[in-house]
């Protein structure tokens, strides 16, 4: 299709600035004009920040875009039932990077699409490209993501005369120290099951630093139980189990539990995804902003930076018959410009929102001016990073590890023989699916 080069749009600064775009073009002549792209995903304020600009989408091209939102916990099986149905309701599903190969079927490969439009996958960190591709294919543009970092208490660091860590033996000093000056847990763990395998979350970070991996490349053999695997698991175990420099209940903590108790003052550190942080310096928390700090995620070492990011992926749904029209849209929607623009935006608490998801976005002046620095730092936690297993069976197979975790974190197994018990479980179900023999 021929492109209209009058039509590239410079980039926003705000709701009601000029269109938001990088540095492409819409299809020449409006072709597509009185077309409404149906979109699903989950609720979140960088949504609800688009949504106030879609006028200055539908002005440029026609389109006319809708979001239909529908809760995280049930999205991912409102994309299923809607695939195995055959339905054309949605042109555009908002997933989960880890889902992506049990969702793959539903999803349009936009490699064609990207390469025409002169769009490259490199402005996106490791991660998100990662997440955004199932067998070597693009599937996706990664429009939201989490980067995972240190969150700390400035001023209980600042009494206790220590830094925040760099590593994970200085977490276990920061943390004991601040302990001993203060009396409030040196940092808050989630070890607990039942919601969604976050368990493996920090665990991942410690697998991956220490050389360690969950399978081969080729998915042939299980490698997290092998010695340096069953180390960096005793390791990770033992900010509880021997170091005590965890808040007790973190035996039974998920992700929202350990930043709570951050929030209420009841431990000093989490390690969490960066969207806490609003919810760290206001809503219902107990602290003051300013007791707030934040940090890169702790390496084993300065040159070994392995972290484990999520992305949330925009893809054209197969079934759409409107999958033009859905590509002019993504390239709106995942524009640099227009995430600038909604996380540079604090005029309303309820669409202000701190993600992006372009390499240059999180060095952006303008964003870190007004999120306080904390995207540079976030980048730094993204070096490195990677996701889960780009594998369908993966999911019964963290449940496997979830559970496993958990059940460790209580100290009454030994790791070799817990990682032991859920290897020969992953294998079951790999041989059940005719991966192995």
């Amino acid at each position: 299709m021929a492109i209209n080069r009058r039509q590239l749009i410079g980039t926003g600064l705000g709701a009601g600035a000029a269109l938001a775009l990088p540095r492409f073009a819409f299809a020449q002549g409006k072709p597509f004009a009185g077309t409404t792209v149906n979109v699903l995903l989950p609720v979140g304020a960088q949504f609800r920040a688009q949504e106030k600009r879609f006028a200055q989408f539908e002005a440029a091209t026609g389109i006319k875009p809708v979001y239909n939102y529908v809760p995280y916990g049930q999205l991912r099986d409102k994309i299923a039932t809607e695939g195995v149905a055959g339905s054309s309701t949605f042109d555009i599903v908002c997933y989960q990077d880890s889902w992506g190969p049990g969702l793959a079927v539903y999803l349009q490969p936009i490699d064609d699409r990207l390469q025409r439009d002169g769009i490259s996958m490199d402005r996106y960190p490791q991660a998100y490209r990662q997440g955004s591709q199932i067998e070597g294919k693009t599937v996706g543009l990664p429009v939201r993501g989490h980067p995972q970092m240190l969150f700390y208490r400035k001023d209980l660091l600042d009494q206790a005369g220590v830094q925040p860590p760099k590593s994970w033996d200085e977490l276990v000093t920061v943390a004991d120290a601040v302990q001993k000056k203060s009396g409030i847990p040196g940092v808050a763990m989630y070890y607990g099951k039942g919601n969604g395998g976050q368990n493996l979350f920090l665990w991942l970070n410690h697998l991956w630093g220490a050389g360690g991996d969950i399978f081969t490349p080729d998915y042939k053999t299980t490698r997290f139980n092998e010695p340096v695997a069953v180390e960096a698991t005793q390791r990770y175990l033992d900010y509880l189990l021997k170091h005590k420099v965890a808040a007790p209940g973190s035996v039974q903590f998920v992700e929202a539990d350990a930043v709570n108790s951050v929030a209420q003052g009841n431990s000093a550190m989490v390690m969490v995804w960066w969207w806490v942080y609003p919810q760290l310096t206001g809503g219902q928390s107990t602290l003051k902003p300013e007791q707030v700090a934040f940090a890169p995620m702790p390496r084993y070492a300065p040159d070994k930076p392995a972290s484990y990011a999520l992305s949330l992926p925009f893809a054209i749904w197969a079934n759409s018959k409107s999958k033009d029209a859905a590509w002019e849209f993504m390239k709106w929607v995942s524009s640099p410009g227009l995430e600038v623009d909604c996380a540079t935006d604090k005029t309303d608490k309820d669409t202000a929102d701190i993600v992006v998801t372009h390499r240059a976005s999180f060095l952006d002046p303008r964003v870190n001016e007004v999120n306080n620095g904390l995207h540079r730092v976030a980048a730094q936690s993204l070096e490195g990073s990677r996701i889960m297993p780009q594998l369908k069976e993966w999911p019964q197979i963290a449940a496997v590890l979830e559970n496993t975790i958990s059940e460790l974190a209580t100290g009454t197994k030994p790791v070799k023989a817990g990682l032991d018990g859920a290897a020969q479980e992953a294998d079951r179900i790999l041989r059940r699916a005719g991966r192995r023999t």
